[in-house]
């Protein structure tokens, strides 16, 4: 099992690889281990129960890489911090967890130099300890439910005696320690209303993440418009100032087809990007006089079998513009197992006798570049329609294509049901934050009734 998640002397944060575990805790056994007998997961060391447990719970590359990312800094923090193996987690260590990332810090030696758990905060700590910028409350409380499903594995699975979870109390997003209040000089009753306010502003971050109808409608328009020239920059961040053509290069048809295809096949199907760059052509295949899209995307496996998710004729279109740019035929077909949805630019070379073969699949990072690159080109142009769009595309990021179909499905009034399942949601819990504006309409009509009522003579 060592060798699908290896303990290195040195381990950096974009790895694979677990803390290594200090000499004087090597070959400790945890306090809270249950007796070999009672063990049905048959492993021997908190390292094995991690692989274990990552195996039989995060079935996706994208789902093990954040349920690492959680163990590899809840590990780093007992070994480094509290001195002890992850099998001797108590519920006070637990609750130190939580503090901490709220307001993390790291202790002046031993800790693995190349491991940095959190981003500074950009300001200079005291002596050479950086400080660290603390995650937000929708990060903790990804920590904290990935670490309560590791112990109950653990513990049901018969490694550890007792769940050091099972009295854990609710994550209220406000836990921190009396010594870092008399850090920040402050009170109990200020620190608490500081949280609060941060997670307002949270919220406000996330009802913005998706275009509005407006907006939306301009940047379809946009792709086809004169005043796109296609010159964008390779840098994200940097756009031209339309004012001065001949800044960049401009793009091939491939790359400009491609871009359109990410753009509104990616809306259509209100697909993840990491869903987008895992299909193969024939996963979309024709349905009477429609095109699916089949995807086995996040909290699915094979045993479940493929979502089904209906495309318009605006993605349709986009895509056979894209394969014919890549010199494939218009349509997909079911025999294009290898062929990428997404592709890199097909080679410009090609071997004597040998048929044009389109380009290997791009990564998610690169998927999402390619969009901002592209977002960020649009601002300005975008800022002589509405001064106030040019920011919002600045910021925007592919995961906001998703964001914005489920907002329109909403604002269209399709019914929640009908949205939580294009968008695959398994909790419609999650598909509701779309409806908020229209909660918010029919309480403000109960309302308005009232007030009605109480203006009548």
């Amino acid at each position: 099992m060592s060798k699908d998640l290896p303990v290195k002397a040195s381990f950096s944060s974009a790895g694979n690889a677990l803390p290594p575990v200090p000499a004087h805790l090597q070959g400790v056994p945890g306090t809270q281990r249950a007796v070999s007998s009672a063990n049905a997961l048959g492993v021997d060391s908190d390292h094995e129960a991690i692989v274990v447990w990552l195996n039989t719970r995060a079935k996706n590359a994208h789902t093990r890489k954040a349920y690492l990312q959680e163990l590899r800094r809840f590990m780093a923090f007992m070994l480094y911090l509290r001195g002890r193996p992850v099998s001797s987690a108590t519920l006070g260590d637990l609750e130190a967890f939580r503090v901490w990332l709220a307001v993390p810090y790291l202790p002046a030696e031993g800790w693995p130099a190349d491991f940095m758990p959190f981003k500074p905060d950009g300001a200079a700590g005291d002596g050479q300890t950086p400080r660290l910028r603390g995650l937000s409350i929708g990060s903790r409380r990804r920590a904290d439910t990935t670490i309560r499903s590791f112990f109950r594995f653990l513990h049901e699975g018969g490694y550890l005696a007792a769940n050091p979870c099972m009295k854990l109390g609710r994550l209220t997003g406000e836990e921190i320690s009396h010594d870092e209040l008399e850090k920040l000089q402050l009170s109990p009753e200020r620190y608490a209303r500081q949280r609060r306010q941060e997670a307002i502003a949270l919220d406000n971050q996330d009802q913005g993440k998706a275009f509005s109808i407006a907006l939306w409608r301009w940047l379809r328009g946009f792709l086809d418009s004169d005043e796109n020239t296609w010159q964008i920059p390779d840098s994200p961040g940097l756009a031209n100032d339309p004012t001065e053509p001949g800044q960049a290069r401009c793009w091939p048809q491939e790359r400009r087809e491609r871009l359109r295809c990410i753009l509104l096949f990616g809306y259509a199907a209100a697909s993840r990007r990491a869903e987008l760059t895992e299909t193969m052509m024939n996963a979309i295949v024709r349905s009477g006089q429609r095109w699916v899209w089949k995807v086995i995307g996040k909290g699915r496996t094979a045993t479940d079998g493929p979502d089904r998710v209906t495309l318009d004729d605006q993605a349709l279109d986009a895509l056979i513009r894209y394969r014919l740019a890549r010199g494939l035929p218009g349509h997909p077909s079911p025999d294009e197992g290898q062929t990428p949805l997404i592709a890199k630019l097909t080679p410009k070379r090609v071997r004597p006798n040998h048929a044009l073969k389109t380009g290997q699949g791009v990564t998610a990072g690169y998927l999402n570049t390619e969009l901002q690159r592209f977002f960020s080109y649009a601002a300005p142009f975008a800022a002589r329609q509405n001064p106030d769009w040019a920011p919002i595309l600045r910021q925007a990021a592919s995961h906001w294509l998703r964001h914005t179909r489920g907002s329109h499905f909403a604002l269209g009034q399709v019914s929640l049901a009908m949205t939580a399942e294009h968008l695959r949601h398994k909790d419609p819990r999650t598909t509701s934050k779309y409806y908020v504006h229209l909660d918010d309409e029919a309480r403000g009509g109960a309302i308005d009734s009232i007030s009605r009522l109480l203006d009548e003579n």
